[in-house]
């Protein structure tokens, strides 16, 4: 199958997952909200812990704040992870400080956010640590599993910084598929990618190291909430749902995972566009 030429409207004929298809990234960010939101309440009422493994972007989650703050909603139950976190070149996470901190980002774009009586507990906010990775598989692991996990792929397929083998190195797929959380040298790609979406070229900003969650640890959660809204995500979740699994796209082993919803813009729903003008689609973007 030709699956980069897939129509969104046959998506459901291959794979038998639900797709949202929602106007823009504000949209998204909405729903996405919403059901984080609705899972912490739920949680409130019933006395327990809900665990979430959250990516720091594409999802906004200032979101999260507001919405927990119009609704009072605390956080008191809530248990959340980042999927990963930078690292400085001694193998450090980087500063809360640093622009591209995620530890921070959760800090200042939630958790600050919150009315304080809203919210959770400071040791209930995590990163993976690099020094003791398996701390956050035992963690994981003696949850059964986080509730839930937000997140999408990025150009190489990865989901969290699970990058696959380099194309001159062997992969074998059963090992990316029980890659466990570990500390990385992030892939050239994926710094590229970043470099193109997330500091407009400032190349030597970005840390080169990293601590990620590893696909063994991500698969195990109860449900996971995949999301895609920009431009090159249209090829991305072709190549992630509908092509091969393998270890060549880390990300293509959720196509195993047994509770798993999409929820894309317009944007990415449409086929890939090849256009020697490299036009991206900031227009339509700016204009959701």
């Amino acid at each position: 199958m030709d699956y980069y030429s897939l129509p969104f409207e046959k998506f459901g004929k291959h794979i038998a997952v639900p797709f949202h298809l929602v106007e823009n990234t504000d949209a998204l960010n909405q729903r996405i909200t919403r059901i984080a939101v609705d899972a912490i309440r739920q949680a409130n009422d019933v006395g327990r812990e809900v665990f979430m493994i959250v990516p720091v972007g594409p999802i906004d989650l200032s979101y999260w704040a507001d919405l927990c703050n119009q609704q009072n909603v605390t956080c008191a139950a809530l248990k959340l992870i980042t999927m990963d976190e930078n690292l400085t070149d001694a193998g450090q996470p980087v500063s809360m400080d640093h622009p591209l901190s995620f530890r921070g980002y959760v800090e200042h774009a939630f958790v600050q956010q919150l009315k304080p009586g809203l919210r959770p507990d400071p040791a209930n906010v995590q990163s993976p640590d690099p020094v003791e990775p398996e701390k956050s598989t035992e963690m994981i692991e003696s949850h059964g599993g986080a509730d839930l996990c937000f997140g999408g792929c990025g150009i190489t397929g990865h989901f969290a910084f699970n990058d696959p083998p380099e194309p001159d190195e062997p992969c074998n797929d059963d090992e990316v598929r029980n890659w466990k959380t570990r500390a990385l040298t992030i892939a050239r790609e994926s710094i590229t990618q970043m470099c193109m979406g997330g500091t407009d070229g400032n190349w030597d900003i970005i840390p080169t190291r990293a601590v990620t969650l590893g696909m063994y640890e991500l698969l195990m959660t109860k449900k996971i909430h995949l999301t895609f809204m920009r431009n090159w995500h249209a090829g991305v979740l072709r190549r992630v749902l509908f092509g091969p699994m393998n270890g060549r796209c880390p990300g293509s082993f959720i196509q195993q995972h047994p509770n798993f919803d999409v929820t894309l813009t317009h944007l990415a729903a449409a086929t890939p566009r090849l256009n020697l003008l490299q036009a991206t689609g900031e227009v339509e973007a700016d204009s959701d």
